[in-house]
């Protein structure tokens, strides 16, 4: 299973404040109890049609329920400061296998 955490840049910080920030947060995760691996992706838009509507993608490769894992002090810390920072953060789960 994997967790997908979506959110908007940081606002009154300077991109690279920004990117410095989530690279060193988003980091913590991997330590979570359950968290195989992890991925963060800056999002760019496909076209000029197709505007993005979040900055980053979080991805987490899980071996326990979603529900545990984002419960944990170090996830829950991190969306809840995502929260705090106006990022308006967007948690999905995506099975393993394909529908």
């Amino acid at each position: 299973m994997r967790i997908l955490v979506l959110w908007n840049a940081c606002r009154g910080v300077s991109p690279d404040e920004d990117a410095r920030w989530v690279r060193e947060e988003s980091a913590k995760l991997s330590s979570c109890e359950g968290v195989r691996a992890m991925r963060l992706h800056q999002v760019e838009s496909a076209a000029l049609r197709h505007p993005r509507h979040w900055d980053w993608c979080l991805e987490l490769a899980v071996d326990e329920s979603a529900n545990a894992v984002v419960r944990t002090p170090p996830c829950s810390e991190f969306l809840a400061d995502l929260r705090l920072l106006g990022t308006k953060p967007s948690v999905l789960v995506l099975p393993e296998t394909v529908a």
